[in-house]
């Protein structure tokens, strides 16, 4: 097995034979060679031939193929931190299921020397609880900010108790000139004037109301997109990092996380058009500016969502 591997070059006969004579050396001392056996292990995996891992593993080093994943995993994550040196398999393996980040506060806060395998079990488990507690209330607290952010859109507006009895006494007021007009019209034409008088008045009285039902709409409009402005930024703390995305991974959820926030924070922009109607023109040029920076981005994001990859080769569009 170890002088004849089918299907590989002469070059990878060599580095590989070389390989097994470092795993047969290294597994006699596995405690203080563990990291320079999964190092081994590391290199090794991808030279041995698809199906002849497990073999490979019992004619040169006597472990199973779970205990060379446990090392390899261990070297990836620990082997060029001097804080793990020394501390064996069994204490190192404890060691995987830390949350990803922590482990350089865990071996400060911790004599992971001096302590039992059994000791650093559990503590690994109680950081893992706690880390899952953290996630569990900033879980919570942005399903209760979306329940809120949901009550706060199917709830009406409220509308300003002054504004409401502005509008009753104006169509009051509307009906009574009616009457007026009317009993005028009956007295003949020395009242023709007077009924003139009072048309164009009640003409302008229905247009102030007009005019106040178109304001009192946008003021409705005006408050539910500030409600819900307001709600999606409290979302969009409320979420954190609860599903601790890695940094270097933008899922499609994270990807819909920051869609929103985004849109929350300038939801109100596409009706500003009384604010825009008064700007100078240097000031409309910054916001210009500022959108086409926007636009080139979604530009570029979506010719790489168009990226395929085919035989090997990474294919996009210019």
């Amino acid at each position: 097995m170890t002088t004849e591997l089918a299907n590989t070059s002469g070059q990878s006969i060599s580095v590989i034979d070389g390989l097994a004579l470092q795993a047969r050396a290294l597994r006699l001392s596995i405690n203080v060679n563990m990291w320079q056996l999964a190092r081994v292990f590391t290199e090794a995996k991808e030279l041995v031939p698809h199906g002849e891992w497990e073999q490979w593993l019992k004619d040169n080093a006597d472990v199973s193929v779970r205990t060379a994943q446990d090392m390899m995993a261990a070297y990836k994550r620990f082997g060029d931190n001097p804080q793990f040196d020394g501390l064996g398999q069994a204490k190192t393996f404890k060691l995987l299921p830390l949350p990803a980040g922590t482990e350089e506060k865990f071996m400060e806060e911790h004599d992971v020397a001096a302590m039992s395998t059994r000791e650093v079990q559990e503590a690994v488990k109680k950081v893992r609880d706690e880390a899952q507690a953290e996630i569990d209330r900033e879980r919570k607290a942005r399903l209760e900010a979306e329940r809120r952010a949901e009550e706060a859109e199917n709830r009406p507006p409220v509308i300003p108790d002054e504004l409401t009895d502005e509008l009753r006494a104006s169509k009051e007021t509307i009906e009574q000139q009616k009457i007026e007009v009317q009993r005028l019209a009956e007295l003949g034409n020395e009242a023709l004037a007077e009924q003139r008088r009072l048309s164009k008045e009640n003409a302008d009285l229905q247009r102030e109301v007009r005019e106040r039902d178109e304001m009192l709409t946008e003021q409705q409009e005006d408050l539910s997109r500030a409600q819900q402005e307001l709600l999606n930024v409290q979302s969009a703390i409320a979420k954190g990092d609860a599903e601790r995305v890695p940094a270097d991974q933008l899922t499609a959820d994270a990807f819909a996380s920051a869609v929103r926030a985004f849109i929350g924070t300038v939801a109100r922009m596409p009706h500003m058009r009384m604010v825009f109607s008064t700007m100078s023109l240097s000031e409309k040029q910054e916001y210009s500016v500022l959108l086409e920076t926007v636009e080139k981005w979604a530009e570029d994001s979506r010719k790489a969502l168009e990226t395929t990859y085919v035989d090997g080769t990474v294919i996009y569009h210019e």
